[in-house]
């Protein structure tokens, strides 16, 4: 039983903090990327658009170019990286939702002269900006002059001033290094006329990733990589599956070893009832039926304890997923739990089969015994 409530409680951890994970990574990280395989950055004309967007599953794109830059406001200086988008991706990663956009307006066009971006949260506070809520800040971009030879006094840097007009929270990683802006402001701050390093693709069906991905790779052909989210992050989707294997794994041991008192539980029975099964058998009870007997005994022992354990699992991770029992470390935010059905008639399935192995080879050898 309690081997059974402590597989429960934490496959649907590990799966509640697996489906966290790919929330934040997928919100801002498209389904689809593609990039040049030589070099940072490749022409626009490149690209056949109108086929592209023609490839069954795509539902949005979004050109984009990015690049190390340096931030300056006021007094603090930080590095950074910039993208520079189409408005469209500003759709594709929701950010006009209130989870995702803490501060400002969602704005990375070019107004009046003026050009507007979109901050990350972490950048933001290191930049110590004040309220962009009532007032845009202005900011100082600093981005590195390609092909140049550097000489004394030449100054390495184009200079570009832009406001930033929000915050956006997605995931450290994200909230740490991004800047969003107007592809042609970054076109312009880069040199890089008509040039992008990306191509972001949101497809209809996230489980099509891979049929919509082989059809990229036939359309664009050798020069370009083409990865799914789950490639981009698969590290860290490898570690998470990782993880929870080992967890069952070492679950799955206990629970062997658990299985033992299963086998003495039929053991004590068999040396209680010894003698009555002495003089059953005297009456006409065979080997047969009394191997019957003892094998559903521990079927119904292990049987009994499975389900009050699967029951005691679902009802812990019942408890905090509405009542929010447990949070994270160093947060106020609750621990994620996400029960599955079929991971639990999994854990039932195997526990079961392990526990009538269990009661199988018991039963067989104490009939042995039976004199």
């Amino acid at each position: 039983m309690v081997i059974s409530a402590a597989l429960v409680i934490l496959l649907s951890a590990f799966s509640g903090i697996e489906s966290m994970i790919n929330s934040l990574y997928t919100a801002y990280d498209q389904d689809i990327t593609v990039s040049s395989r030589e070099g940072k950055t490749f022409p626009q004309s490149q690209i056949n658009w109108n086929q592209l967007k023609k490839v069954p599953g795509v539902f949005r794109t979004s050109q984009g170019l990015e690049e190390m830059v340096i931030l300056r406001h006021e007094k603090s200086w930080i590095n950074a990286t910039i993208v520079g988008v189409e408005p469209e991706f500003l759709k594709m990663i929701e950010l006009l939702k209130q989870d995702h956009l803490l501060l400002g307006q969602a704005r990375i066009e070019t107004q009046s002269n003026y050009n507007y971006g979109i901050i990350g949260a972490g950048l933001a506070n290191k930049l110590a900006l004040g309220s962009v809520q009532e007032e845009p800040e202005n900011t100082i971009i600093y981005a590195p002059k390609s092909n140049m030879k550097l000489k004394f006094g030449k100054n390495p840097f184009h200079q570009s001033t832009f406001l930033i007009g929000g915050i956006f929270n997605y995931n450290k990683e994200t909230n740490d290094q991004v800047i969003l802006t107007n592809l042609k402001f970054t076109q312009d701050l880069l040199n890089k006329e008509a040039a992008i390093s990306h191509i972001y693709i949101q497809t209809e069906n996230a489980s099509d990733n891979e049929q919509v991905k082989a059809e990229l790779k036939d359309l664009l052909g050798d020069g370009f990589v083409v990865k799914t989210n789950s490639e981009k992050n698969e590290l860290i989707y490898k570690t998470s599956k990782s993880e929870k294997l080992i967890v069952i794994a070492i679950l799955f041991f206990i629970f062997l070893l658990a299985s033992f008192n299963l086998v003495a539980s039929i053991t004590m029975l068999f040396i209680e009832k010894k003698d009555n099964l002495l003089v059953l058998q005297t009456l006409g009870l065979n080997e047969r039926k009394v191997f019957a007997i003892f094998f559903y005994e521990g079927i119904l022992i292990s049987l009994l304890g499975l389900l009050l354990g699967l029951f005691l699992g679902t009802m812990v991770c019942w408890l905090q997923i509405n009542f929010h029992l447990l949070t994270l470390p160093g947060s106020n935010l609750p621990f994620p739990m996400t029960i599955s059905y079929q991971e639990i008639i999994f854990i039932a399935l195997i526990l079961f089969a392990t526990s009538t192995f269990f009661s199988f080879l018991t039963a067989k050898y104490l009939i042995r015994n039976l004199k």
